[in-house]
């Protein structure tokens, strides 16, 4: 894949956990000019996370300072995404871009379609972790090398000679932070972390309660 640059400079973070602060350190260990801005319930970890350098702005919560903003990643669990789509939509200025570090897609992709923000969003999924939680445990290394997939807005999976803008943005933000960018469709994606991720849960369990039994 060819190597794409980093030309947005202001980011902000809705979500600073272990994923979100990940990358937000790999990001500023890549391009400590980026104005990063983050919001989340624990005050006292943006605080933190400012301390560190990794944040510029600590947000009191979803407003006009979102603005400013050329991507905003939201990092909240899964389930939480997609209602913050409409707290944002009000503060998006022109070509500004949403994306998601979700591990499904499927309900923030058709949140998206429903709410018609198709043009300002692109999934993504950096398939990294850790057993321990929270920005405490974050770490500017742990996407090096981890496959970070890209989810296109449905009919926008384009062959890499023709990909959009808005792909082309995260796949520099991928590529800045080490990992390997893969552009899939958002239905694919699901599927094959299903059976990755998924499947081995409900075997093991299975396992489990069948020597319990």
């Amino acid at each position: 894949m060819e190597q794409f640059t980093i030309k947005d400079s202001t980011m902000a973070f809705i979500g600073l956990g272990l994923i979100g602060g990940s990358l937000a350190r790999g990001l500023k260990r890549a391009r400590p000019d980026i104005r990063i801005m983050a919001y989340m319930r624990t005050r006292s970890k943006l605080e933190q996370a400012k301390k560190d350098g990794i944040i510029d702005v600590i947000l009191n919560g979803i407003g006009e300072e979102l603005l400013e903003c050329d991507i905003i990643f939201l990092c909240t669990p899964v389930e939480y995404n997609a209602q913050y789509l409409s707290a944002i939509r009000p503060y998006l200025k022109p070509g500004a871009l949403i994306t998601d570090v979700g591990s499904t897609k499927t309900d923030i992709h058709k949140e998206i379609l429903r709410q018609g923000l198709s043009h300002c969003f692109v999934g993504g999924h950096p398939m990294a972790g850790s057993e321990k939680t929270g920005y405490e445990h974050s770490t500017d290394h742990l996407l090096e090398n981890a496959y970070y997939i890209v989810t296109p807005p449905e009919g926008l999976t384009e062959p890499s000679a023709s990909y959009s803008d808005n792909v082309c943005r995260l796949l520099a933000v991928a590529q800045a932070v080490g990992a390997i960018p893969l552009v899939l469709d958002y239905r694919e994606h699901d599927r094959v972390t299903a059976a990755i991720s998924h499947l081995p849960h409900l075997v093991a369990s299975s396992l489990v309660n069948l020597v319990r039994d």
